[in-house]
């Protein structure tokens, strides 16, 4: 499995590979890799492309979160409160959910406990499990949420068009059930 902090921050694979390679010192001319190769492969990276707005995505919304007191506020809590059901879940589902580590989510909801978003409460049906839950607080900072993303969204219409974001909308959507299916 991943480091954690790696899957929270996917791009840091890409740099880890990078700093792999000039490590190992490949030779270009051995892999016969061309400044063509190179340009055609950033070019058609849709991966890259994706890493870019979700990051400009995070960066918007965490201004509009700090602007409405939310300051201390981290993307990597986006991991739990992205994931966290209104009834509550059990930090094992929200590990699973966000393909990290137990030990690593258990250390997210610590933060974000001390942030008052979220507490633990026991699990009605099992006394030695606990549900982690939002505070009115975190439920605030939900709605909040909703309305920071649906303003983000709009900014993105407005650059590129309501019909084509509808079909980025569309098309990722498509993309992600199609992934989460195998």
């Amino acid at each position: 499995m991943l480091n954690p902090r790696v899957q929270l921050y996917p791009w840091r694979i890409v740099l880890s590979i990078m700093s792999k390679t000039s490590t190992n010192k490949i030779d270009n001319k051995k892999a016969n890799l061309t400044l063509q190769d190179l340009d055609s492969y950033r070019k058609n990276n849709i991966g890259q492309s994706l890493l870019e707005v979700a990051r400009d995505f995070q960066k918007n919304a965490l201004t509009e979160y700090t602007k409405a007191g939310h300051s201390h506020l981290q993307i990597s809590h986006q991991a739990i409160l992205t994931h966290l059901s209104l009834s509550g879940s059990r930090l094992t589902e929200l590990a699973q959910r966000a393909s990290m580590t137990k030990q690593a989510m258990g250390q997210l909801i610590d933060e974000v406990e001390r942030l008052g978003y979220v507490k633990r409460m026991p699990d009605p049906t099992d006394g030695r499990a606990k549900i982690v839950c939002f505070t009115d607080q975190g439920r605030t900072l939900i709605k909040s949420g909703t309305e920071i993303g649906d303003t983000i969204q709009e900014k993105y219409s407005a650059l590129i068009g309501e019909k084509k974001m509808h079909r980025l909308r569309d098309l990722l959507e498509e993309l992600h059930e199609q992934i989460r299916k195998q």
